[in-house]
């Protein structure tokens, strides 16, 4: 008779692994001055928010008055995005903050340089498709005066 009540443990540690984990209420009445901690804990919060989670939250940020709260919170979803603008939206309402205090400055100032890193990023791989696009067109254009050259002209 022992098997079963390991069993049945067994099943309802499985299960509880497996419940859904109430999502975190958004940080809406906290000063972001307040504790550099708060602004970590938004970090992860949001790393852990699926992408159309993160869109709707976004679309709820911007449609309302924005304080500074809800600037770090848009650049801390912004920050997940792949785009340019959506890089560019962040570092903007990074810089747009008023009152930091000196425990949450170096985070906000290396979530800039890591927009800023990033935005760079982006440039250059454009820039690198560029310019390789323009070398395999040299390369056709090489390659077909080569084929002109071999060809034997007709009298």
């Amino acid at each position: 008779m022992t098997l079963k009540p390991i069993i049945l443990a067994g099943l309802l540690l499985t299960l509880a692994a497996c419940a859904q984990v109430q999502e975190h209420p958004a940080l809406r009445n906290v000063q972001i001055g307040s504790d550099a901690a708060m602004m970590l804990n938004e970090l992860a919060r949001v790393a852990a928010l699926s992408p159309e989670q993160r869109r709707r939250e976004l679309a709820a940020l911007e449609s309302g008055r924005i304080d500074d709260v809800r600037r770090f919170q848009a650049a801390a979803l912004l920050d997940r995005e792949d785009g340019v603008e959506a890089l560019e939206r962040g570092l903007k309402n990074l810089n747009a903050l008023s009152d930091v205090d000196e425990r949450a400055q170096p985070l906000v100032e290396q979530m800039k340089k890591s927009f800023k890193a990033r935005i760079e990023l982006k440039a250059q791989a454009a820039r690198a498709q560029e310019l390789q696009d323009k070398l395999e067109q040299i390369k056709a254009l090489e390659k077909s005066l080569q084929q002109r050259a071999t060809q034997p002209a007709k009298p």
